[in-house]
């Protein structure tokens, strides 16, 4: 098995890490708003729609798919220490309250040893506690259980770290419903002998927010990664040549600021290829980038600030697929690259209704910050619809030589992501 690293988004695609959308997406569905999905939909769905794309990465292109809870479980069984972990972090989650709690969490701790791993596994996602109630009569006790906070974005595993030329950075989510994340990753990572290069103590960041380009990388910076991090990934996680930093831009058709829209780089922009990539013009023109070059000394110096289009245009040579406002909602840059100028791609035209369904209701709530958009996306989706050029089926993708595979993934895009956001890139040659 090789070691975890990528230096460009188009290097083939070897090694991925996933996570089956579990009971965790359950909860996480009774209030979508709180567990940072975009809209309600099918759990029963979601998980076919998961295991096509598993399916996909591995009969259609031969990559090694791992999946998050299999690691930790086999991990366990070969390693007593890990497994001793794997208890002491469950023993430390569930916590007992009201009356005969002491006798109850001492139970527990003797009986741990007799549970499933996956069980445990199931208990560090859910985060369960209990409230004991005791009632008349003999043994009339209830137990009300309470989750804090399940990790119900677990199945995004893009996020809890970015992999770099120099090996795997453990980031520090942004939103406090996504913080315990990287504890689970983190030891799956430690079972794979996979030591991070860094652990992001500082600030916030999150893996959407990066994309390795070969001789450069770009950190995207804003909602979900903070100034404090970017540094600290500047000082010790990265070697590429040159690194550009890119602020967050504000979408143009919103009235007031609404991060989710765009709140990864990976969400307006992505490499489909040597010299390809795929973004939505609008905010690449808007986007403030500071371009830092690393000295001899290892230090990253900042060289220049610029527009992220003219960046990537004309100091790298990359030509543009641009997209719609209505693709970019859509997920349409959230594809995997496999191989170059080879993707995996939601199927964006699929995407739409529920997309504009969705921003109907938004538009509903807030029409003088949605109206605008809801009316240029509304537009756009009937003259994509009328000649079939969603996304990637226009003709700039085939004159560019773009080969692309689509997955049905509208189920999965509530939960605000697609085929990047889904899968952990661990090993690309």
């Amino acid at each position: 098995m090789g070691k975890a690293v990528a230096r460009s988004e188009w290097a083939p695609l070897r090694r991925v890490v996933v996570r089956r959308p579990g009971l965790e997406v359950f909860f996480g569905l009774l209030e979508p708003y709180s567990s940072l999905y975009e809209r309600v939909f099918s759990l029963e769905k979601a998980r076919r729609e998961h295991d096509e794309l598993v399916q996909t990465l591995r009969r259609g292109f031969g990559v090694e798919v791992l999946y998050l809870e299999e690691i930790l479980l086999e991990g366990a069984g070969r390693d007593p220490s890990l497994a001793e972990e794997i208890l002491r972090r469950v023993l430390a989650t569930v916590q007992f309250v009201g009356p005969g709690a002491r006798r109850a969490r001492q139970e527990f701790a003797e009986n741990l040893p007799l549970l499933d791993r996956d069980q445990l596994l199931e208990i560090l996602t859910l985060s369960p506690s209990l409230t004991l109630v005791r009632k008349k009569g003999t043994r009339n006790i209830l137990p009300f259980t309470t989750l804090k906070v399940p990790l119900t974005n677990l199945f995004f595993l893009r996020d809890q770290q970015a992999v770099g030329d120099r090996g795997i950075i453990l980031a520090r989510p942004a939103k406090p419903q996504r913080r315990r994340e990287t504890e689970m990753t983190a030891l799956a990572w430690a079972t794979l002998g996979e030591d991070p290069v860094l652990t992001v103590r500082r600030g916030t960041f999150e893996g959407g927010d990066f994309l390795p380009a070969g001789d450069f990388a770009l950190l995207g910076m804003g909602d979900r990664t903070s100034p404090a991090a970017i540094q600290e990934i500047l000082a010790s996680g990265l070697g590429f040549p040159e690194v550009a930093v890119v602020h967050q831009p504000r979408h143009p058709l919103l009235e007031a600021p609404d991060p989710m829209v765009n709140m990864h780089l990976d969400t307006y922009l992505n490499f489909a290829g040597a010299g390809l990539m795929v973004g939505y013009p609008e905010m690449l023109n808007r986007a403030r980038v500071d371009v830092y070059r690393r000295s001899e000394s290892g230090r990253y110096r900042l060289r220049q600030r610029t527009r992220l289009t003219r960046y990537l245009k004309e100091e790298h040579g990359f030509d543009l697929l641009p997209l719609t406002t209505l693709e970019q909602l859509c997920y349409a840059t959230n594809f995997l690259t496999v191989r170059d100028r080879r993707i995996v791609v939601p199927d964006v035209a699929r995407n739409a209704e529920k997309v504009l369904v969705n921003l109907q209701r938004a538009a509903e709530r807030n029409p003088g910050k949605y109206h605008r958009l809801l009316l240029r996306a509304s537009v756009e989706f009937g003259e994509l619809r009328s000649s079939g050029g969603f996304f990637p089926h226009g003709r700039a993708a085939r004159d560019a030589g773009l080969g692309a595979t689509q997955v049905p993934l509208s189920n999965l895009t509530g939960a605000f992501g697609g085929a990047h956001c889904l899968t952990c890139a661990l090993e690309r040659a």
